[in-house]
């Protein structure tokens, strides 16, 4: 893909929890791709409206063909940098639209991108892979499941998570009997699937993974260290937490994450930028979940790591576009 008059969409927004976080790491994105010369328009994608932003004008896009027009004059988008996190963008919705109407965006296919979106389907995926991962349980709205038999199965204490969704929302740490109950509510108001994982005790560390000029890339990992119970919401995006890049880890833990990051990436077929999430246990990486629209915003960790790589984000970014007719 050339440069030229290429027109580069940044879509941001979505339905779901994480609409103001997907914001922030759509303006991020774009004014990246700017930095590096593209042209690009700002998409903010709603339950109420689908909107370019342009030239200060706000315009109403054409779902027909991702089009808008402003000012008198109909632009069409050659590419789609897609940061919506959550729904529909990172759930394969979006994906599935766009392979449509035929136009080339930055993350997985539609497939891959619902795979990795359900946490339960991609550890099922992962299976004969040699990939360690939490011992997990998959509840329905529907579900008759007793607490007491899921404790005795996973033991104590236990992570209580909606099995489709991101940044921490409805993710609750267990420690007692007692507190099953309103944790599995509170997982369930993000969606109609619950996941409870046997809690892995360790160092918590995220690998952002990537194929540039048809090399595959492990980025160097980020350790976190959160001031709370585990990297919630608040650890995440109000400060409550470290973030060390690299990773205090040795030069051999350190590969053996970035191989089963590369491993992972492989095996479920992703494209662009991905973030792996891994806990650390007696030098064992424990596989948690994969991003498949990683935030880059200005508190996130794919910046960080791309740049503890010696590499610029804004060129990283125009890569990624780049390879896309390749």
């Amino acid at each position: 893909m050339n440069k030229g008059n290429t027109l580069i969409a940044v879509v941001s927004g979505g339905d779901s929890s994480e609409y103001e976080i997907s914001i922030k790491s759509g303006k991020e994105t774009a004014n990246w791709l700017r930095e590096a010369g593209n042209t690009v328009v700002e998409i903010e994608l709603s339950k109420k409206a689908w909107t370019a932003h342009w030239e200060g004008m706000e315009c109403p896009m054409d779902k027909n063909d991702f089009s808008f027009i402003c000012h008198g004059t109909k632009y069409r988008i050659d590419y789609a940098y897609i940061m919506i996190h959550g729904t529909p963008g990172e759930n394969g919705v979006l994906q599935s639209y766009f392979d449509l109407i035929g136009l080339p965006y930055s993350s997985s296919s539609a497939f891959v991108s619902a795979l990795t979106f359900n946490k339960e389907a991609s550890k099922a995926y992962l299976q004969g892979a040699d990939i360690p991962m939490a011992k997990g349980i998959l509840i329905n709205t529907y579900d008759n499941y007793s607490t007491s038999g899921i404790i005795e199965e996973l033991g104590l204490p236990l992570f209580v998570k909606p099995n489709c969704s991101g940044s921490s929302f409805g993710v609750t740490k267990v420690k007692k009997i007692e507190d099953m109950a309103s944790a599995i509510a509170h997982a369930f108001s993000e969606g109609d699937e619950v996941l409870i994982e046997s809690a892995i005790t360790g160092m918590e560390v995220d690998c952002g993974v990537l194929e540039l000029d048809g090399e595959l890339i492990a980025l160097p990992l980020t350790e976190i260290v959160s001031e709370n119970e585990f990297f919630d919401f608040e650890a995440k995006y109000l400060g409550k937490s470290s973030e060390i890049t690299p990773a205090r880890l040795s030069k051999e833990t350190t590969a053996a994450v970035q191989d089963a990051a590369k491993k992972i990436y492989r095996r479920l077929g992703c494209k662009g930028i991905v973030r792996i999430d891994f806990m650390v246990q007696d030098e064992v990486p424990y596989f948690m979940e994969l991003n498949g629209v990683p935030g880059m915003s200005q508190a996130s960790i794919i910046p960080q790591q791309i740049r503890a790589a010696g590499m610029e984000v804004s060129k990283v970014l125009d890569k990624v576009v780049r390879s896309a007719n390749r």
